[in-house]
């Protein structure tokens, strides 16, 4: 009478942890799977991306405004000399107002930077263009203060749903 049982539980015992080491072993191969297909957790482990040039953040710039605003060759041209001219001024100016004091001066003298960069674009672009563009302003703006507010509230930032909004926030506006 002893022996059945015991062979029931000896059994019923090695059914059951045969059973769990299948699920566990399914379980890492399904977080393995996820961590192949999620990108951010590869960033993690990755080395920092090179920095680019000002003559390359110009260009993707450029590129990325032609492709939403549908620039001609003459406009390209003019747009990328905007890009170059604004980023070199921008970096100029971080160097020079790295500990500057007179917040509000540095603030005026880059917004001026800014102006001068909308001013100049507002010459190459057509009407058309121009309320892509601020469309476009508009939707970065609203991107950055979604993300800012997400910060301020501790909530984990919202993730870039399509490769359009990714390449806007490339753009350096406002």
């Amino acid at each position: 009478m002893k022996y059945p049982i015991i062979f029931s539980l000896l059994l019923l015992s090695s059914t059951l942890t045969t059973t769990l080491n299948a699920q566990t072993t399914q379980q890492e191969q399904a977080t393995t799977e996820n961590n192949k297909r999620r990108p951010d957790t590869e960033r993690q482990t990755e080395e920092p991306k090179e920095k680019l040039t000002p003559e390359q953040k110009a260009q993707k710039q450029t590129d990325i405004l032609q492709k939403k605003l549908g620039l001609t060759e003459e406009q390209k041209t003019k747009v990328y000399a905007l890009n170059y001219s604004r980023i070199t001024k921008s970096i100029a100016w971080r160097e020079q107002h790295k500990t500057n004091e007179n917040k509000q001066a540095s603030k005026e003298e880059f917004q001026k930077i800014r102006t001068d960069y909308d001013t100049g674009l507002k010459d190459v672009l057509n009407d058309d263009q121009e309320k892509t563009w601020a469309q476009l302003k508009a939707d970065v703006k609203a991107r950055r203060d979604a993300r800012h507010q997400q910060k301020s509230s501790g909530k984990k930032p919202a993730k870039k749903t399509t490769p359009a909004e990714e390449e806007l926030d490339h753009l350096e506006v406002d």
